[in-house]
């Protein structure tokens, strides 16, 4: 309705993710470079964790929007909680993958030859577990066991872990040792700023094809972000009502007075929808203790679990792995670099697609990357948000940067460390193969002194 009276293109606050609304805030564009920077890596784990409605869908679909598909298959699992059993069946779902032979070996061996052929074409296979806090520590140490799968040391299968809080208070935990060994980079999103919170306001409604009717005022900026706390998906109902509400009130000013009259509205509604259901879980409870034959509905409510939805990357059938395998094949991704992750971060924010296949050899000079080399629509962007966007992604590469670089930095160390103990152990092994010939010399001069 809306979007009619003030000549917008599409509704701007939506609830339902689209990556073409995509705002990169300092955390945002942080979170994206570490997810750019595990690809690189090409193993291991990701995991990005982030309060509700922080914006982790809408993270995980402008990466995905960014992939280039002739390079990695990814696949979206939406989990409430998978059983260590059940775990490779939804994978082979989500894939779809259609085993020939029944049970977990058949699965087993489905899956691999899966890896095997995307590897003989020159591609990798990302999983992006959501929801990760549901997930039993058994599932997760079956996820581990399944991500060791390689070929020649060229690993076949990587895993992004996206969840709530409370899956970091899971993943300190002792048990979960050998899966931290994994995680290759960690990232927890925050709330937007004030600064943010407009910025991310006039970024949607640019693209929207805004043309500051209404307008936001100052104090309705600082009323929004008190009530919102920052948090992207209350930012967008509010504002959504907020819309309504000018329109239907042919108002051209979203200022704190709107935002408190739409505020005490929103607050009035979800209290009559709590009286509501409290009042038919009532009636429902009185006639089940009368013999009514609502008895069957209330218990199916109490153990009723939220249904898994799947989202998946097309694959192909083909099954003739051996056969490609024998054939030449593409090399190992090499180590990523800060330019790689530059280049990935500008990549990302001026919505071209990135490849990261096996001996891929792209990557732009980190100190190269020009901002104003971004897009610049005008038909659906104003210059105020073209400016915060800029400044956002400014300030991200800064911070990212740097913590990249120590990252990239640990990593060499790792790398130099196993490889002097790989030489160590080789001088040992000499030296040992040096001493026993000596000795079998000795022990043979013995024998003959002895007859």
């Amino acid at each position: 309705m809306y979007e009619e009276y003030f000549q917008l293109s599409g509704a701007p606050f939506k609830l339902n993710p689209d990556p073409r609304y995509f705002f990169g805030s300092r955390s945002h564009n942080k979170a994206m470079a570490y997810l750019h920077y595990g690809l690189k890596q090409a193993e291991g784990f990701i995991v990005i964790t982030g309060p509700v409605g922080a914006g982790k869908t809408m993270l995980i679909g402008h990466l995905l929007d960014q992939l280039n598909r002739s390079n990695i298959v990814a696949a979206q699992l939406l989990t409430s909680n998978v059983g260590p059993d059940e775990l490779l069946g939804h994978i082979l779902s989500a894939f779809r993958i259609v085993p020939e032979d029944e049970g977990r070996t058949g699965q087993l061996e489905a899956f691999e030859d899966y890896l095997f052929d995307q590897l003989n074409r020159g591609r990798r296979v990302l999983l992006i577990m959501d929801e990760a806090q549901n997930l039993p520590r058994q599932t997760l140490e079956e996820l581990r066991m399944l991500s060791n799968i390689d070929y020649d040391g060229t690993p076949l299968f990587q895993v992004f872990l996206v969840g709530q809080p409370e899956f970091r208070e899971a993943m300190s935990a002792p048990d979960m040792e050998q899966l931290k060994q994994r995680v290759i980079a960690s990232y927890h999103l925050e709330n937007l700023t004030r600064e943010e919170t407009q910025e991310y306001i006039l970024h949607r409604l640019a693209v929207a094809g805004w043309s500051e009717d209404p307008v936001f005022t100052a104090d309705g900026i600082d009323a929004i972000f008190v009530e919102t706390e920052g948090r992207p998906r209350r930012i967008n109902t509010l504002c959504n009502r907020l819309m309504l509400f000018c329109a239907l009130e042919r108002r051209h000013e979203v200022n704190a007075s709107a935002v408190e009259t739409v505020v005490s509205e929103l607050r009035d509604e979800q209290l009559g929808a709590s009286d509501d259901n409290n009042q038919i879980t009532e009636e429902m409870v009185g006639r089940a203790s009368n013999g009514d034959a609502a008895v069957p509905i209330v218990r199916a409510l109490s153990k009723a679990k939220a249904p898994m939805g799947m989202h998946a990357a097309p694959a192909d059938g083909s099954r003739n792995v051996f056969d490609r395998l024998r054939a030449k094949r593409n090399g190992p991704p090499r180590p990523a670099t800060l330019e790689d992750v530059a280049s990935a971060i500008a990549a990302a924010s001026t919505g071209e697609s990135v490849s990261y296949g096996p001996g891929d050899d792209t990557g732009d000079d980190a100190d190269g990357f020009d901002l104003a080399s971004a897009p610049d629509d005008a038909e659906a962007t104003s210059s105020k948000a073209k400016g915060g966007w800029r400044k956002s992604v400014a300030r991200s590469i800064d911070e990212a940067r740097g913590e990249l670089k120590q990252a990239h930095a640990s990593m060499q160390r790792v790398r130099s460390s196993l490889s002097e103990a790989d030489d160590k152990r080789d001088e040992s092994r000499e030296t040992i193969t040096a001493s026993l010939s000596r000795a079998e010399i000795l022990l043979d001069e013995i024998r003959s002194a002895l007859r």
